[in-house]
């Protein structure tokens, strides 16, 4: 019965929450091994957009303050009650979903196909470095393999992950740099992300490089800082972002806005996020915080809930076809700022944080930043820089991403103050074994306390 189940679990190539996006793509979730390159590259990149966009996006918002939960689930979630149950679907969108797609591709068309496997890589790392940055210990060197017989796979320490991660980028961009004749098949339009341009998948690798490169900031500061640099002296302002793409057509909405249209209330801004905004004029304010039922902007506090009145998140962020950021260049200037700032080179950092906020705006608003903003906020020296004005602008300029809470776990900021209503009055650390996990996988290391930090929060 155990196998029967991890069979079927692992053969359904798609997680629940993005499966009607596959519909157009024709995936026979009982033969994945009989997809085709196009089919499994598509299926794994719709896969990280739910793993990017999804239940663990809303509830990173919710812990960061960027968002509020405001009724059901998300108001538990905004009472740091999280429970194994509540993150099972996620975990399977990545290890059988994303991975699974990615393996198999790996395996069935890794020869002749240099450009598919570089892009299949990316997604692996990118897929690998939520499951890691929320759980810790996770399955890497024997993770999805369920076709293969292996339903209990080991654990890896978070320590080898993060190098894992770190090899897979380095032999994708290796990859991605064959010629054209390499090439048996060349990715077009079955790859949503870039539609085959392979300079834009090498920046995006560098930049995601860079983001775990930084990630062990408290680990190796100056070690982790240097090796950040490096890989963002390869990312051109001139390559595109990397962005999860949707459509408004139904099945292939942004899921912001999906959840939003199915849930209303559920989950609303956060207080502390939109009072930031509004302190400091921010051009931004109207594109990621919709109008509340005064007309004006507010967001509630963690201990606040059942408040219909409140803003939604909005329309940059949660409207039908709103691009979700996944790697972009004003988080490559961000890293760039505090990667300088560590090594004690304050105009350096300044610098760079000064375009990364300006790039944000332009990302955000399609216009340029606002001479009294840019005065205000954009014109950092080196007397005035600091780590905190740093993570402060970032939070706001990836809201959605993962990394608001994945900043303020590796650096304090923002300064937060927890739910005081909640039973520790303190901020979750990370997220519980996943229930299946724990049910099925001898193997797992299984971690009950959402207070236990991970191994690079230090």
């Amino acid at each position: 019965m155990k196998k029967t189940f991890f069979a079927a679990l692992a053969l359904g190539i798609i997680a629940s929450s993005c499966s009607n996006q596959l519909d157009e793509y024709a995936i026979n979730p009982n033969s994945p091994e009989a997809a085709s390159a196009p089919t499994l590259l598509s299926g794994a990149e719709l896969s990280t957009f739910a793993t990017y966009g999804g239940q663990i996006a809303r509830i990173s918002s919710v812990l960061a303050q960027q968002a509020a939960g405001n009724q059901f689930q998300l108001q538990t979630f905004g009472q740091y009650v999280i429970t194994e149950a509540d993150i099972t679907n996620e975990w399977a969108t990545i290890y059988n979903g994303a991975l699974i797609n990615t393996k198999t591709l790996m395996d069935q068309y890794s020869t002749g196909n240099p450009y598919y496997v570089g892009m299949t890589k990316v997604l692996m790392a990118m897929n690998f470095g939520i499951a890691t940055d929320y759980w810790g210990d996770v399955p890497f060197t024997e993770a999805a393999q369920a076709l293969q017989g292996n339903f209990q796979p080991k654990y890896d320490k978070q320590e080898d992950v993060i190098k894992g991660i770190q090899t897979l980028l380095d032999d994708a961009i290796t990859n991605l740099s064959q010629p054209v004749s390499a090439n048996t098949f060349v990715p077009g339009t079955d790859d949503i992300i870039f539609k085959g341009n392979v300079q834009a998948w090498i920046n995006a690798a560098y930049i995601i490089k860079a983001r775990y490169a930084n990630r062990l900031s408290q680990v190796d500061p100056t070690g982790s800082a240097t090796q950040a640099l490096a890989a963002l002296n390869k990312v051109s302002a001139d390559q595109p972002d990397m962005n999860a793409i949707f459509y408004d057509v139904a099945g292939n909405y942004n899921q912001w806005y999906d959840f939003l249209s199915v849930r209303a209330n559920y989950i609303k801004m956060g207080k502390f996020f939109v009072d930031y905004l509004k302190t400091t004029n921010d051009p931004r304010l109207p594109y990621l915080v919709s109008l509340d039922e005064k007309k004006g902007y507010s967001g509630l506090a963690p201990e606040e809930s059942d408040n219909s009145a409140a803003s939604d998140p909005g329309p940059a962020v949660a409207s039908s076809t709103s691009p979700t950021p996944l790697a972009t260049y004003s988080e490559a200037k961000f890293i760039e700022a505090e990667a300088q700032l560590r090594l004690g080179k304050k105009a350096e950092s300044a610098a760079a944080y000064n375009t990364a906020v300006a790039a944000s705006v332009k990302r955000i608003t399609g216009s340029d930043i606002p001479t009294a903003f840019r005065q205000a906020l954009a014109s950092e020296t080196t007397t005035s820089i600091t780590l905190e004005k740093i993570i402060n602008q970032k939070y706001v300029a990836l809201f959605t991403l993962p990394e608001g809470y994945n900043d303020w776990r590796r650096t304090g900021f923002p300064a937060l103050k927890a739910n005081q209503d909640s039973d520790k009055k303190a901020i979750p650390l990370r997220l519980p074994t996943s229930q299946d996990e724990r049910n099925y996988n001898k193997n797992a290391t299984v971690v009950d306390d959402i207070y236990q930090a991970v191994w690079w929060d230090k």
